[in-house]
């Protein structure tokens, strides 16, 4: 049997590829044991991508590490066939398996985050009452499960307000609502499912955070990744953004050098190691929204888990390698957050091409060429295909391509992001 450290990885859709993790483990000398089907340790239902994804990715699987399927085991059978492995590390890196995660750490007494703080980590409305409670920021919320509820809640929150999942990631059902008309129509329909998304059981109505004026291509708010040691964050990386497409969905974003002045950079970064420590991430990495506004930085939410596009950002520009960071807290090892980048080092990007609002499926795709012709573009990815539904309530499902590369300069980014939207490659009904 090998002595080399095992590292159990709780595998779903999520912020960093297996083969990336792989590559860290590999310079860390840890094998990887991949557990799958893990998505109703917690007590949800059996969910169709995952499962999906996960054939999809086995064969994958298999060959970075050894694969453990919870699919149909009780939790003794479960934690008897990781036990045989033993273990010295656990880790996610999908938003989805954070409880089970959490769970099957407890059980097994290894380092994540604790189980009586995962409401915090993963609902907005909780999380949002530590952050007052702990003194990080206090905004205006209210939690409604039922039509009926609505008008109770726009009575404390006020409008223009923001409506989001409690639970949920890549801004699915998240809108700006700026009457109660309209309030209650969104809500009546994404709590029945009367959309292209899933039904929701919870949303959260929260006041809307104005950002400070902003000129385009770049967004009015900012990430930081964290991590934690012994309950201790340090800032590692920042990925700055672009602006939102409407209603409220991301284009992607870009790092390391950042359009934002670097003392506002550094006052977001304390904000974010204040927020992360507040929701009780012990180890590992966490990832922080925050809006920039005319007051100064307010926190968005907080992430229990790396964020999307992080380490190949981070990479590519030269300041941080948060797959290396993740194998290493998960283990108890000591890290390095950031590197010394070279004086003028490179603008790495990873920009989304969005549907338009009004989009509601794919008519047609052309002329992709023309997107991989664009100055500094090293990449394109398409993410759809002809009838394809694209409906902005969808979120991050609906978008239409990943394009990455690295730029030079601010400059030469914003050309690029120009450019990149007058390509007419793409077609919709």
């Amino acid at each position: 049997m090998s002595d080399r450290e095992t590292l159990l990885v709780v595998y779903d859709r999520g912020s960093l590829a297996p083969t990336r993790l792989a590559q860290a483990a590999e310079a860390n000398d840890v094998e990887l044991v991949f557990l799958v089907g893990a998505q109703t340790l917690a007590g949800g239902a059996p969910d169709p991508l995952a499962e999906a994804h996960t054939e999809q990715m086995l064969p994958t699987l298999r060959m970075l590490g050894g694969t453990i399927d919870a699919s149909g085991t009780s939790e003794v059978e479960l934690l008897s066939l990781i036990g045989a492995h033993r273990p010295a590390g656990i880790v996610t890196f999908s938003e989805f398996q954070l409880e089970s995660t959490a769970r099957l750490a407890d059980r097994l007494g290894l380092a994540h985050h604790r189980l009586a703080e995962v409401p915090v980590i993963t609902r907005k409305d909780v999380q949002r009452r530590r952050f007052a409670e702990r003194g990080v920021d206090a905004l205006r919320v209210a939690t409604v499960t039922g039509a009926d509820q609505v008008d109770a809640a726009l009575e404390h929150v006020g409008l223009p307000a923001v409506v989001k999942p409690v639970r949920g990631a890549s801004s699915r059902n998240t809108v700006a609502v700026h009457t109660a008309a309209q309030a209650h129509t969104f809500v009546t329909r994404a709590l029945a499912g009367d959309g292209p998304g899933p039904r929701e059981s919870a949303l959260m109505l929260e006041e809307l955070l104005v950002g400070r004026p902003t000129p385009a291509p770049w967004g009015d708010y900012i990430a930081v990744d964290c991590a934690v040691s012994a309950g201790r964050a340090e800032a590692m990386f920042v990925t700055s953004k672009f602006a939102l497409a409407e209603p409220l969905r991301e284009r992607g974003g870009y790092g390391g050098r950042s359009f934002v002045e670097d003392s506002l950079v550094a006052e977001v970064e304390a904000l974010a190691c204040r927020a992360v420590e507040a929701v009780g991430v012990t180890t590992g990495i966490a990832d922080v929204e925050i809006k920039l506004t005319a007051a100064g930085p307010r926190v968005i939410e907080v992430n229990g888990r790396l964020g999307a596009w992080v380490d190949d950002l981070a990479v590519r520009s030269g300041f941080a390698d948060p797959a290396d960071v993740a194998v290493r807290a998960a283990l108890g090892r000591p890290f390095h957050t950031r590197r010394q980048p070279a004086p003028n080092s490179p603008i790495a990007f990873h920009y989304l091409l969005v549907p338009p609002v009004h989009a509601r499926r794919v008519r047609g795709i052309q002329q992709v060429s023309a997107l991989r012709r664009v100055p500094h573009v090293d990449r394109v990815t398409v993410l759809t295909a002809p009838g394809e539904p694209a409906d902005w309530r969808l979120g991050a499902a609906a978008n239409a391509a990943a394009v990455t590369g690295v730029a030079g300069s601010h400059a030469e980014l914003a050309d690029v992001v120009a450019d990149l939207e007058e390509v007419p490659w793409i077609t919709y009904d």
